[in-house]
């Protein structure tokens, strides 16, 4: 895994957790009707997750495809 991949994964998984204990914290203080902004941030974060699924699984596919594609031109 380069460098790029890595830190972008921490970065991915840190905003999860950010979001998730913001709900925590927000569900137990006197105003639990603010947890709307964490709930907002845990559905940006699936919808980054499925982002990011099906962007490798592309990737993977073109790099497949082409992998195969020199093997059969030789």
């Amino acid at each position: 895994m380069n460098k790029l991949k890595a830190i972008n994964s921490i970065q991915f998984y840190i905003q999860l957790l950010t979001s998730l204990l913001l709900l925590y914290f927000t569900i137990k203080s006197d105003v639990p009707e603010r947890s709307i902004i964490p709930i907002l941030l845990l559905i940006a974060w699936t919808l980054g997750f499925y982002q990011r699924r099906v962007t490798r699984r592309r990737l993977n596919n073109l790099r497949k495809a082409k992998k195969n594609k020199v093997l059969t031109e030789s």
